[in-house]
């Protein structure tokens, strides 16, 4: 007997659903529902404030990744713009040594012409000399005076000529 069924019991069973259901809906259904909506909005308002972070988060991230590059940008720029400068005051100061070396070369050069046309005219005047010496000893009388050594003069140039 253990499927004994009560018909009795099973309507008051009944009726004791109906009337706890009945109750529950008048006194405690509009609060539990309020409750489950309050905390289904707290939810959507954490969820939309959660969002809404993650966005400005997002931004911010954009932005600094922004401001590095533009950051590593202008660091390169600065450095190709010292390098630039570094290979201009270089090519400047070989550019003036450059400038220095070849007046100091031309200074050299008119220097040692100088002092080869000193050392020329020095010759020739040893040359004179000495001619008008031999030529004192050939004829043999003293040639003096500018009107002799004239004379060796053109003489000592028509033989470098010919």
């Amino acid at each position: 007997m253990l499927l004994n069924v009560n018909p009795g019991l099973i309507f008051w069973t009944v009726v004791t659903f109906l009337f706890l259901l009945l109750v529950l809906k008048k006194l405690a259904w509009k609060p539990i529902l309020g409750g489950l909506e309050s905390r289904e909005q707290w939810i959507k308002d954490t969820l939309d404030d959660a969002e809404k972070r993650r966005r400005e988060a997002e931004q911010k991230l954009a932005q600094y990744e922004q401001m590095l590059d533009q950051a590593k940008k202008e660091t390169q720029e600065i450095i190709n713009n010292s390098r630039k400068t570094a290979e201009m005051m270089k090519n400047e100061i070989v550019r003036q040594a450059n400038e220095e070396a070849m007046r100091l070369i031309e200074k050299a050069r008119r220097d040692i012409s100088l002092e080869s046309e000193k050392a020329i005219e020095e010759i020739r005047k040893l040359a004179v000399d000495l001619s008008v010496e031999a030529a004192s000893k050939l004829i043999g009388q003293t040639l003096t005076g500018s009107g002799h050594r004239e004379i060796v003069k053109k003489y000592i140039q028509e033989m470098k000529l010919s």
